[in-house]
């Protein structure tokens, strides 16, 4: 038991380290297949999704379906976004004549 975690934990360290060069190097296109081959070394090999029950399986499944729900609705902010620039002249008088003059003393 021990040294499947140990070997899990190296591989782990071994994936980090392969992330961090492709990273440097430029190579966005190996940082999500790292990312991904460390989501399943987790799922297999520390918590041995393969050999829970049925009903764990099901909760990991729909943990996994959540979390997609949530990160697809947190960037959608940021994608939707759109950029008005707000500066002097969406505000001035001389742009709407229509506003009054400021009263205050």
């Amino acid at each position: 038991m021990m040294v499947r975690i140990l070997s899990c934990w190296v591989a782990l360290l071994v994936l980090l380290a392969v992330e961090l060069f492709l990273t440097a190097a430029g190579v966005n296109g190996g940082i999500g297949a790292c990312a991904g081959l460390m989501a399943l070394l987790v799922a297999y090999g520390f918590m041995r999704i393969t050999r829970a029950p049925a009903l764990a399986f099901i909760f990991a499944i729909g943990g996994l379906f959540w979390l997609s729900i949530l990160l697809a609705l947190g960037s959608l902010d940021s994608f939707t976004r759109t950029n008005f620039p707000v500066g002097d002249t969406l505000s001035s008088t001389a742009q709407n004549p229509r506003t009054p003059p400021d009263t205050a003393p």
